[in-house]
């Protein structure tokens, strides 16, 4: 890998759906950062609404005895005075992976911790009168990487679209 290209767009978080139980596996595909990115299947993710200008995605990591140990976090607002807010904050609770698209089109995996997930992301959640505040973390043994995810981007079902192959 060469460390002196640009990386020349900053990405938003534009885009977030929620999956109660996909399988998962990691690439094996070596271009693709094996082992980092994730391979979804059987994903039975939905859309959820957030305020866009609202949605963050911070990771920091800190060495400890037994090798680097990453803390990520997302953030999720949405007003409070929601006619759904109660089913809403329930099927936040119940969050096993997050996928977040990105402005660049890129599809973050949120939730994975390991080879294979072995614990979900913790999830709290705080509320007001005007906005309720959604913050999932994740604490990893490798930085967090992205996915085919589910976002289908307006296509049919019928084309098995596999978007690494268009990055």
């Amino acid at each position: 890998m060469d460390l002196t290209q640009k990386v020349l767009v900053l990405p938003h978080v534009c885009g977030i759906e929620i999956d109660l139980s996909a399988t998962i596996e990691p690439t094996k595909e070596p271009s693709l950062q094996g082992f980092y990115n994730t391979l979804v299947q059987n994903s039975t993710a939905v859309p959820v609404y957030f305020t866009p200008s609202k949605g963050r995605l911070s990771e920091s990591a800190e060495d400890t005895r037994s090798g680097i140990k990453y803390t990520q976090t997302l953030q999720l607002e949405f007003p409070s005075n929601d006619p759904m807010r109660a089913k809403r904050i329930s099927d936040y609770l119940k969050v096993k992976y997050v996928y977040i698209k990105l402005s660049t089109d890129m599809i973050v995996f949120f939730g994975r911790n390991d080879y294979n997930q072995n614990s979900e992301p913790k999830v709290k959640m705080s509320s007001n009168e005007k906005t309720t505040q959604i913050t999932y973390t994740c604490q990893s043994m490798f930085s967090y990487g992205f996915t085919n995810g589910s976002f289908s981007f307006g296509f049919p079902l019928e084309f098995p679209i596999n978007f690494y192959n268009l990055l």
